[in-house]
């Protein structure tokens, strides 16, 4: 569908689309898909917010300037992997006192947990506008399974 041209550019190929289904969703369909996307954004801009401010948090607080990637997706992680986490990066010399480990762990019941909530949830708004998009090309249960037995190694996991 999109090729590179010389400049490195992606090129569009119309012969390759021009055949493409584009489906025509139902006003339910349509109304529910709006709904759930525009409840998406809502929830992936919480999720911003909450990491932004966790990461502040724990640069003021636990002196972690330079966040690690598992720091920079705190919803994977439970209470003691989130602590292993900060430890690891405050190294040997300036271990955890008790109230430091104490306010990471309600750090994480307050934050962390409410946001794991929010992430389970927007993954079945996912899952929602992904059946409805599957409806409004009309794939049957079975065409929808062969979709997602074939589908690429890194898709999301969002199928049945």
């Amino acid at each position: 569908m999109l090729q590179r041209d010389a400049r490195a550019a992606l090129r569009f190929i119309k012969e390759f689309v021009q055949d493409f289904p584009i489906p025509k969703p139902t006003d339910d369909q349509r109304a529910a898909a709006s709904s759930c996307v525009g409840r998406l954004i809502d929830l992936k801009e919480q999720q911003h917010a909450t990491r932004r401010d966790l990461l502040d948090w724990l640069r003021v607080q636990h002196e972690i300037e330079r966040p690690n990637t598992k720091l920079h997706s705190p919803t994977e992680l439970d209470s003691d992997g989130f602590v292993a986490e900060v430890k690891k990066l405050r190294g040997k010399k300036r271990p955890l006192s008790a109230a430091a480990l104490k306010s990471l762990r309600d750090e994480h019941a307050r934050t962390i947990e409410p946001a794991q909530r929010l992430a389970a949830g927007a993954l079945r708004l996912e899952r929602e506008v992904s059946d409805l998009v599957n409806a409004a090309y009309g794939l049957t249960p079975e065409e929808t399974a062969l979709m997602w037995q074939t589908a690429p190694p890194r898709m999301p996991n969002i199928g049945p």
